[in-house]
């Protein structure tokens, strides 16, 4: 089963400013400037405007049978199922391959966990193989 992150609306706004500051903050740079530095400038902002994009549309989370597998931008975790201990609802806003601070955490494997934002977080606990009333309820 397929899942996409939910997204809070502060990471739509970050991702739309932040082309913008780093243009505003290039430009007055690339005035005069040799050709080394307008090629340097246009890979940054170039860089700058399609890693949060990437971020934006390719964070999700995907269930088969035995695996986990989520994916946010260029990087990648997978969980067996049978290794995840325990699933809790977050508020936390450490780094983490989700858009919403409306999280859950997933404890897995020794001591590690990571933090998720399903959209659908009924069906995707559900497809972890757990009853959502226990966990969403549970705050």
């Amino acid at each position: 089963m397929f899942f996409k992150s939910a997204v809070d609306s502060w990471v739509y706004a970050l991702v739309l400013s932040l082309p913008v500051a780093l243009i505003l903050g290039v430009v007055p740079v690339l005035v005069g400037a040799h050709s080394t530095t307008v090629l340097l400038a246009v890979v940054v902002l170039g860089l700058g405007a399609i890693a949060p994009l990437w971020l934006l549309f390719f964070t999700y989370y995907r269930i088969d049978s035995t695996i986990l597998r989520i994916q946010s931008g260029p990087f990648t975790w997978a969980i067996p199922l049978d290794y995840i201990q325990a699933i809790t609802p977050s508020r936390s806003c450490v780094s983490a391959p989700a858009l919403s601070l409306n999280r859950l955490q997933i404890d897995y494997g020794r001591q590690q966990s990571i933090l998720v934002s399903p959209k659908d977080k009924t069906g995707f606990i559900q497809a972890l193989g757990y009853r959502p009333a226990d966990i969403l309820n549970s705050r």
